[in-house]
């Protein structure tokens, strides 16, 4: 059974939107934020650095939590306000941090890198701005990182690979199709899954499917999804399928509640079971016994509200198990694995039908 562990006595109050709730679960973040990154280091501490915070304010710098997703302390300060980035922690310990929705309000090609004591800004840019990329450690030690969007412009097909020897980023192959907000991981054979995302102009959804083969460069096409969906997830199972759950489809107009499985092996999506609540912007969590973990999320149907409700899916009985949920609804919030084998929630929106909220809190869900 999925527990959340007490941490400290902190009242929440959010006034905004009439919630009170004082369950003694959460711990206080220095700055509210969204749109952020959480990065799990070598040492078991958690670099949260930039996204947006209340009135979608830029936040310059870091926090810096402990091993136990203690409260946080100042981390180094970035050179640029950050959001909707990507943070990959590398071989070496240190952590890429790319693109995102920069100051004055545009798309950034720029890299940054944390090395344990301070942010440097990289020299050497990525081939086009890009914000709602995906960054992917590939089984060599380089990073590809994968379409995006340039703010109000277009949904990209562009990538890269950085080369963290070098310190620069060298074009690869394009994607078949231009796509943010999409899902990607790592395969068992070293390539690259891309799923889904959306395109814009015109906001439509993809169902498509390509796999980027890191030794030739190029993507390749390798089937469609049961449904088109933007915003939502893929976790390697240890079985080698990848596990997909929820998002929004623009050709239902809702977000989706049912998830799916795709085995490399066969090339095949397979239906998967519904989770309890349709949900975006959601995390999923892979936890040390295989499981994975889903947590919070956004649901337009009805309403527009945020969830709380969390459930773990586990791969041998191919259903999901109920969990406690979290102590506040949130989506667009980060969960990280620790070291334990807790997962630690930060930051996120809370939104309903009345207003929203940008939180300063986090969680610890602990698996007993």
């Amino acid at each position: 059974m999925l527990t959340v562990r007490r941490q400290c006595e902190y009242l929440i109050l959010l006034a905004a939107v009439g919630l009170i709730c004082s369950t003694g679960a959460w711990a206080q973040m220095l700055m509210p934020r969204y749109a952020h990154t959480a990065t799990a280091l070598l040492d078991g501490r958690v670099l949260v650095y930039g996204g947006l915070g209340p009135g979608d304010g830029f936040i310059i710098g870091s926090e810096i939590m402990g091993t136990g997703g203690e409260a946080a302390g100042l981390g180094p300060r970035g050179h640029k306000a950050r959001a909707f980035h990507t943070a990959t922690l590398l071989g070496d310990g240190t952590v890429l941090l790319a693109g995102g929705f920069i100051l004055p309000y545009s798309t950034s090609r720029t890299a940054e890198l944390y090395d344990g004591r301070q942010i440097v800004f990289l020299p050497h840019a990525m081939s086009d701005p890009r914000e709602l990329h995906t960054a992917t450690l590939l089984a060599d030690g380089r990073v590809l990182i994968a379409g995006g969007f340039v703010g109000g412009v277009t949904s990209l097909a562009s990538c890269d690979v950085y080369d963290p020897q070098r310190r620069t980023f060298e074009p690869t192959g394009e994607l078949s199709e231009g796509r943010f907000g999409h899902a990607a991981c790592l395969l068992g054979d070293g390539r690259v899954l891309v799923l889904g995302g959306s395109q814009f102009p015109g906001e439509q959804t993809l169902a498509s499917a390509e796999a980027y083969d890191p030794s030739a460069g190029e993507f390749e096409r390798v089937g469609q999804m049961l449904a088109d969906r933007s915003r939502h997830t893929a976790t390697l199972l240890a079985d080698g399928r990848v596990f997909i759950t929820g998002g929004y489809s623009a050709s239902a107009k809702i977000q989706l509640a049912t998830t799916e499985l795709y085995d490399p092996e066969t090339g095949q999506f397979t239906p998967g079971p519904t989770m309890s609540d349709a949900r975006m912007d959601h995390t999923a969590t892979l936890l040390p016994g295989g499981r994975v973990l889903i947590t919070g999320g956004f649901n337009a149907i009805g309403e527009p509200h945020t969830v709380n409700s969390c459930e773990v899916f586990d791969p041998e009985t191919g259903r999901f198990e109920p969990a406690v949920p979290l102590p506040a609804p949130v989506h667009e919030h980060k969960a990280v694995l620790l070291p334990g084998g807790e997962a630690l929630i930060t930051g996120g929106l809370y939104v309903t039908p009345r207003g929203r909220q940008t939180l300063d809190v986090t969680a610890i869900i602990d698996l007993d």
